[in-house]
């Protein structure tokens, strides 16, 4: 049987979503119980699971992304997807406040403080949560 492009679109969007739901495992789990890990490590799998997600998202309408900033991610799945919400776009905006390196003259990676890293995985948690609802219907 020949695939379509539409299925290796679909494809592709629940592999990079698989991927995401994987690298969250530990944040989620974050929020029951202290990690091990410390911050640096989980902002690292902060950044690896909305860069997933995203791109997921983008996949499932048949788009390949042209940046994997936070806010360019966010900007451009916005542009075909209007349930992202404002409080969405807020987390987005602070992972990134945390993420600079596409400028020479940006910081790099800065790590989160505890409070500011659960209130990023508790929007990255919704994040999930609807894009898994938009791929898997």
């Amino acid at each position: 049987m020949k695939e379509t492009v539409e299925s290796i679109w679909q494809e592709q969007a629940i592999t990079l979503l698989a991927e995401a739901q994987g690298f969250m495992k530990p944040l989620e789990q974050h929020l029951v119980r202290p990690s091990r890990f410390d911050n640096t490590l989980l902002f690292n799998l902060v950044v690896m699971s909305f860069e997933k997600l995203f791109v997921a998202l983008l996949a499932h309408y048949e788009v390949e992304a042209l940046h994997h900033t936070p806010l360019a991610l966010f900007k451009e799945a916005r542009g075909m997807d209007k349930g992202l919400t404002d409080e969405m776009r807020e987390t987005a905006r602070l992972i990134a406040s945390h993420e600079s390196i596409c400028s020479l003259d940006d910081k790099g990676y800065t790590t989160p403080s505890n409070d500011e890293l659960i209130w990023i995985i508790k929007g990255l948690i919704e994040m999930k949560r609807y894009i898994e609802y938009k791929i898997n219907t």
